[in-house]
């Protein structure tokens, strides 16, 4: 009996000893995949690269799964991991991520979000960071140079991005929606048939576009900037934006020749029409427009009474006498 006993305690030492060295060995293996990817991710030395020629997921929080391009296929995201450019990474239901492009530039990703993080075509060395759905908060080198980091999303997109930002894609309805917000830095946005050369610091700006294009919606939620409007082959319409401003852009093909017709409306914060115009696209004789003002909008009265010195015979004219009532 005492030999069972003896027995069953060293079968039970020896599985928790093989438990431990089990654990300690994934922990290890784990540190050294982490350290692994972040060697694979820096830049050699004496390169003149600005980020990682690879992008990290780092920080995971519940679901994160990845779409790695030499796959084909979503698999579970590895925390720490570096993954190869034009890789989509996307979040679930209360999950949260960050991407590390360098050690200074980080993008956090919230819930059900869906990014793709990938090169510029056009420059290698920059980076582009496609929303597809969800909010993303971006903090980035103030002193990056021009052109290093971009943000596409099917609507609009962001240029020259530095610093802090908030940036949210999502559904209004059948709607698409692009929130663009800089907290510390700044960027260019541009769309179809406008764009805004510099949103500061503290400045929003909620784009809102139809499922056709046919109609886009810039409405200015915090700060002042300049919003520049296409009219074809003139010259552009700049508009200083303050909050609760809204600019409407209408989009229609014209029914002979088929050529894109723009119509455009800019609305002040008290809700009056500033400016609007139309053009058709590629045809500078075909354009109208017209800076509203408030003196335009007043409405003459009509005159009741008139001024004129009365002649004889006048009176009857001047007049118009009650009936009498029916006398019953």
């Amino acid at each position: 009996m005492m030999i069972r006993k003896l027995f069953s305690r060293s079968v039970v030492c020896l599985a928790a000893c093989a438990a431990l060295t089990c654990a300690v060995a994934q922990e290890e293996a784990q540190d050294t995949a982490v350290e692994n990817a972040e060697a694979v991710a820096e830049p050699q030395p004496g390169s003149s690269q600005i980020f990682h020629p690879l992008v990290m997921v780092a920080r995971i929080q519940g679901v994160c799964e990845v779409l790695n391009p030499d796959i084909g296929s979503f698999t579970p995201a590895i925390n720490g991991k570096a993954y190869p450019l034009g890789t989509v990474v996307r979040t679930g239901i209360a999950s949260a991520a960050v991407l590390s492009f360098s050690a200074q530039d980080t993008v956090s990703l919230g819930a059900d979000t869906e990014v793709v993080a990938d090169r510029c075509t056009k420059n290698q060395d920059a980076r582009v960071l496609r929303i597809v759905a969800g909010s993303a908060v971006f903090e980035l080198r103030d002193n990056l140079p021009e052109g290093s980091f971009t943000i596409e999303t099917a609507n609009a997109v962001c240029h020259n991005v530095v610093g802090r930002g908030e940036y949210r894609v999502y559904k209004d309805g059948d709607s698409d929606v692009f929130q663009a917000a800089t907290i510390t830095g700044s960027a260019r946005l541009v769309g179809p048939n406008y764009n805004i050369p510099a949103l500061r610091a503290a400045n929003t700006v909620n784009i809102m576009t139809a499922p056709n294009r046919a109609l886009s919606r810039m409405t200015s939620v915090s700060g002042d900037f300049i919003i520049v409007l296409d009219k074809g082959l003139e010259e552009p319409v700049e508009y200083a934006m303050s909050p609760k401003a809204v600019v409407k852009i209408w989009r229609e093909n014209a029914p002979v020749g088929g050529r894109t017709i723009i119509s455009t409306l800019v609305v002040s914060p008290n809700g009056i029409a500033q400016h609007r115009f139309a053009y058709a696209e590629g045809r500078s004789d075909i354009a109208t427009g017209e800076l509203v003002t408030p003196e335009e909008d007043e409405i003459e009265m009509p005159v009741l009474l008139s001024d004129k010195p009365k002649k004889d015979g006048d009176d009857k004219d001047d007049a118009v006498e009650p009936k009498p009532a029916d006398e019953n």
